[in-house]
């Protein structure tokens, strides 16, 4: 049976929670006592509470359902009235929110940080990919605009649009592990899309590339598998958008990064895929805090990083 990444994700939690032999278990025969479900930028989102009082846990998601919805009124491509397709449909906002202006700027400096695999500004690509439309020099030229990042503005140049799906999700599951800690929950598991398990005890995750589980605490994971979504299955275009050229890359069947961040796993399982391994292996030693399972197009399952990250207590590939 094929599973695509959220599918997965989403399968595995409940696998876990029922005390099977799923891909995401709990550990020993402890199953969470609370549990939330929605949404967030348009996926299923989960958390989990081990050991909560009734009201306590009422209180507290509560107050994450609330911080996901405000965040998706900032974030969300999915939402006309979001601060983010306000900004996309008229290429300036005024009096952006905080949530925002910080968004961007941390998505600049992971451009930066990966030499430009992870872009925002792939958003016109990646809407050509979804319809068919060919990568021509004026839509490269588009996806090359500049973005302008101020606490009182943000203006993109002309025929710009921006993405934060491949960070945004990230930040929003950082966002409810910090609502949780503030109300005095440390062993959760939070699913906003990329994984956060803030807590010490030990949780076995399953990682499609491996086909196997790690046993990981206190780290974040986020998974990129270019075969989620495909747009031209004869040419194999898909959702992941190498900035620099437009082109859908093959160098990765899935690959998941570990990291001490939601934010950071989640730019960077966007990055890795669009990069051949070895451009991984350098980015993942120079970045440090991050390790990559992934399989690659030949099938080969390759470990990079600081694998202690990932579980192995005694590797550091």
């Amino acid at each position: 049976m094929s599973l695509d990444r959220r599918r997965f994700l989403v399968t595995a939690f409940a696998a876990g929670m029922a005390g099977g032999a799923g891909a995401f278990i709990a550990s020993g025969d402890i199953r969470p006592t609370y549990v939330w479900r929605g949404s967030a930028l348009g996926g299923e989102a989960r958390v989990a509470l081990y050991g909560a009082d009734e009201e306590a846990a009422r209180v507290a998601l509560g107050a994450v359902a609330a911080e996901i919805e405000r965040l998706e009124d900032v974030f969300s491509l999915h939402r006309r009235t979001s601060e983010l397709s306000r900004l996309n449909a008229s290429g300036v906002l005024d009096a952006p929110s905080r949530d925002l202006v910080e968004l961007l700027r941390s998505a600049a400096v992971w451009r930066e940080r990966t030499a430009g695999a992870f872009d925002a500004a792939v958003q016109p690509l990646w809407l050509a990919a979804s319809r068919g439309e060919p990568v021509t020099g004026d839509l490269m030229r588009t996806a090359r605009g500049s973005v302008s990042i101020a606490p009182e503005r943000l203006q993109l140049d002309d025929g710009m649009a921006l993405t934060l799906n491949g960070i945004a999700q990230g930040r929003i599951a950082d966002r409810a592990t910090e609502v949780l800690l503030a109300h005095g929950f440390g062993d959760v598991v939070v699913d906003a899309g990329e994984l956060r398990l803030p807590g010490r005890e030990r949780r076995a995750v399953g990682i499609p590339a491996a086909k196997a589980a790690v046993s990981v605490a206190e780290v974040a994971i986020a998974t990129s598998e270019p075969k989620s979504l495909v747009f031209d299955r004869v040419a194999f275009r898909h959702h992941l958008i190498e900035p620099s050229t437009g082109a859908s890359p093959r160098h990765w069947i899935s690959l998941s990064v570990f990291a001490p961040t939601a934010e950071m796993a989640d730019a960077l399982s966007t990055a890795f895929a669009v990069l051949p391994h070895a451009a991984v292996a350098d980015l993942a030693r120079s970045i440090g805090d991050v390790a990559v399972i992934g399989e690659d197009a030949k099938g080969r399952i390759r470990r990079l990083g600081d694998m202690r990250l990932a579980g192995d207590r005694e590797r550091n590939a």
